[in-house]
């Protein structure tokens, strides 16, 4: 984002963002960078909520996650801008995340609730 201008044509997009298959273990290890990451694009508003998905449930206590990839919703000023911001991202950077299959859907959020 350049400018605050930019920041006030921003519109939101749904962003579901495969894993690639294979790449539990190692979206595990980068976990710690890509959350460290997220901080400046919080901040600047462009990320607005986003988590993980798993594969078929959620994970039990002390159990370890089977991710399935994740959904975010990104606020940019185009679909290219947000799949430009997930690009950056340390799960495309070290192979985790399949953006090749992402989605990138124009969303309105009707309803926020903090956790």
């Amino acid at each position: 984002m350049s400018s605050s201008a930019e920041a006030d044509n921003r519109v939101e997009f749904l962003c579901i963002v495969p894993d690639k298959p294979g790449m539990n273990a190692r979206r595990i290890e980068v976990r710690p960078t890509h959350i460290q990451n997220l901080t400046p694009l919080i901040e600047s508003k462009a990320l607005v909520a986003g988590g993980a998905m798993f594969v078929d449930a959620h994970p039990a206590p002390g159990e370890t996650p089977q991710f399935r990839g994740s959904a975010v919703i990104i606020q940019a000023t185009s679909s290219k801008e947000a799949l430009e911001i997930l690009s950056k991202d340390v799960y495309v950077e070290s192979g985790v995340w399949d953006l090749d299959n992402a989605q990138i859907i124009p969303y309105k959020s009707a309803v926020r609730l903090g956790m």
